[in-house]
């Protein structure tokens, strides 16, 4: 999981900017090694989401958190999708997902 403060210019993160370039370097050699390692069956993926509401999966909230557009983002939205990308076929190629605030 990279995170979307390793994108170019996005300052929405009150993250420290030690963070931002850590950030930037993992999401550079996530890009490396999915180009190396495809031809091998191998898959890369790399997820970019905004600062998450942290919920831990063994309290009862965990499957009741409300996931409308005016909430902000779950760590259960985070891995819907992770378990979503690894759930496909292995011919199905996903650079990244990138999550996106409305």
């Amino acid at each position: 999981m990279v995170s979307s403060a390793a994108e170019a210019r996005n300052h929405r993160s009150r993250a420290h900017p030690a963070f931002y370039a850590a950030k930037a370097a993992q999401a550079g050699f996530a890009d490396v090694l999915s180009h190396r390692l495809r031809p091998e069956g191998i898959r890369v993926i790399s997820l970019y989401p905004p600062d998450f509401t942290d919920g831990d999966p063994l309290h009862p909230t965990w499957d009741h958190a409300s996931r409308t557009v005016d909430d902000p983002l779950t760590a259960r939205s985070v891995l819907d999708c992770i378990l979503f990308a690894i759930g496909q076929p292995r011919d199905c190629f996903i650079r990244s997902f990138h999550f996106e605030q409305l």
